[in-house]
């Protein structure tokens, strides 16, 4: 493995750019400059932050998913309309409830389908009205001056040319009231199209320190970033907070069409990132210690770079600002004090779509106890997914995850799921492997490789998990136990219609009744349906999708 060359933020005056690409592939570094000095945080426009060590602080983890309740659905929002077990649209948390075991600080505008802005406004590509109807809108241009706690910003149908706008901490919303940016979309195609401006920080939506914003079904094109978010330094108590991503499309950045870092309590969801560029695209991008995220229902696909990334950064977070990596400050868990900067933990990554990476795939990097579920990851230029560190501190490895159901696939020689350098103790079960060559057809792939690891990662846990054509690799090879099943042949009347070229519909990769691995797994208790909310059987699927 090469050694990665990592472009990130420091704090120069207090904030600088965040953007990081580290993997197990080199890539440039890249000089990003700097920001004014925003000065110290004091919460800005009434910003309620919340508590930074709320919930149990004891730094255990007993594995369990956030509080979803027994069959996979919401907490306290009772059964779905159909009777059956709720669906993808619907929230893992609601307000007031807990996640992984600490009490929510979620954006609103995701956790209370009930809450209604107190004051709406109207704006569109050349308004030049007070904004208070849809008939007198102001200018787009001028909503940082236009928001307050509580102001849901209308984005009237259009396209809005040479467009940037950016929020910093005087013009954050709350815990209580957020502030919503929406596009105005009638339908399933996006109808308010945001080109990125050509100056400054050339992002269409920027918040620097600015916390519960939401910003939702816009599509963004050009610039550097689409969206981006950091907070005003490191330790916890400076991230920024609550941002949510609702259904957007964002696409042909030179870098990172979503872009944070430090900032706690995201969501990103329902949204399709690609062709993010030259500049070390990635199609999502969370940095510097950012805990408590939620990334599901995306789609991103042709990334320049690594297509999703959760990377901590403990060299620019802790050893470039004088911490060493095994100070409890770079290396402590989340909601103990002010947690480690240099690590990402309570992360819930379910139901995306990552595929057709023009490189690697998703890097886990420095992410520990969290639930990486029913995702499909595959046919990348490079090698697959990948839990890894870069750093002696075997306490900053990405360890104690939940692995569970998703689908890996690889048509190189490449690994699909690499664990080394301490990344260990992590539960993986009922996992579907797939090593396949792609032409008019698709055939077993032998050279593919299933699993990578190395000596550190002994006390990972493998169950239930199903390798079709592969072989095992790495420093230490492992082999399959008894619950796992390994076959050499591939049929694609297995799958629904797997695809032989970019697709957009993950449902291809749906199983066949005759497939040789449907209820081949034990069912797992806590994730009671599959990624379009289908109950799981017992026996079980292994993978995304429970067979028909």
């Amino acid at each position: 493995m090469s050694t990665s060359v990592c472009r990130g933020w420091t704090l120069a005056l207090l904030l600088c750019s965040a953007s990081l690409a580290c993997s197990s592939e080199e890539e440039p570094a890249a000089d990003l400059g700097v920001v004014a000095d925003l000065g110290t945080r004091d919460g800005g426009l009434g910003q309620d932050l919340g508590p930074i060590d709320a919930g149990h602080n004891d730094g255990g983890f007993d594995g369990s998913l956030p509080d979803t309740g027994p069959d996979g659905g919401p907490p306290d929002s009772g059964p779905p309309a159909d009777g059956g077990t709720p669906v993808l649209g619907e929230r893992p948390v609601n307000r007031g409830g807990n996640y992984f075991g600490f009490p929510e600080r979620f954006n609103r505008a995701y956790t209370d389908p009930a809450w209604t802005p107190t004051r709406t406004v109207w704006v569109s590509p050349d308004g030049n009205g007070d904004g208070s109807s849809a008939n007198t809108p102001a200018d787009a241009q001028d909503t940082p001056n236009l928001v307050q706690p509580g102001t849901k910003v209308i984005f009237l149908a259009g396209t809005y040319s040479n467009f940037c706008i950016e929020l910093d901490d005087t013009q954050s919303g709350t815990y209580d009231q957020p502030i919503l940016l929406a596009a105005e979309r009638a339908g399933a195609a996006w109808d308010v199209h945001l080109e990125c401006c050509g100056s400054g920080r050339r992002t269409c939506i920027n918040l620097e320190n600015a916390s519960y914003v939401a910003v939702q079904d816009f599509e963004m094109s050009g610039g550097n970033y689409g969206l981006r978010s950091v907070g005003g330094g490191f330790e916890a108590s400076n991230h920024a907070r609550g941002i949510l991503a609702l259904g957007n499309h964002i696409h042909g950045q030179e870098r990172d069409p979503i872009l944070t870092g430090a900032s706690d309590w995201d969501v990103f969801e329902g949204n399709v990132c690609h062709d993010g560029g030259p500049g070390d695209g990635h199609g999502i991008y969370l940095s510097n210690g950012s805990d408590y995220n939620i990334v599901r229902g995306n789609e991103l696909y042709e990334n320049v770079s690594s297509d999703f990334q959760i990377n901590a950064d403990p060299t620019f977070c802790c050893t470039d600002v004088g911490i060493p990596f095994d100070d409890p400050r770079c290396d402590d868990y989340a909601g103990t004090g002010e947690g480690g900067q240099g690590v990402s933990d309570y992360m819930l990554i379910e139901n995306n779509f990552f595929h057709h990476g023009n490189a690697q795939g998703p890097n886990f990097t420095s992410v520990r106890r969290s639930v990486v579920r029913n995702n499909i990851f595959g046919i990348y230029d490079r090698h697959g997914v990948s839990f890894w560190q870069e750093t002696d501190n075997p306490k900053l490895g990405s360890s104690d995850n939940q692995v569970h159901h998703n689908l890996f696939i690889a048509t190189n020689q490449r690994q699909m799921l690499m664990f080394i350098v301490d990344s260990t103790r992590n539960d993986v079960r009922n996992n579907l492997f797939v090593g396949a060559d792609i032409g008019n057809t698709v055939t077993a792939n032998a050279d593919a490789v299933w699993l990578e690891t190395d000596a550190t990662v002994g006390d990972n846990v493998y169950a239930g998990n199903y390798y079709i054509s592969g072989r095992f690799d790495g420093d230490a090879p492992r082999t399959a136990n008894a619950s796992e099943t390994t076959r050499a042949d591939l049929d694609p009347s297995w799958w629904a219609n797997f695809p032989t070229q970019l697709a957009h519909d993950p449902q291809g990769f749906r199983p066949t009744a005759g497939a040789p691995f449907v209820g081949s797994a034990p069912r797992l208790p806590e994730l009671g349906a599959d990624r379009d909310g289908r109950p799981r059987t017992d026996p079980t699927t292994p993978g995304p999708f429970e067979a028909p």
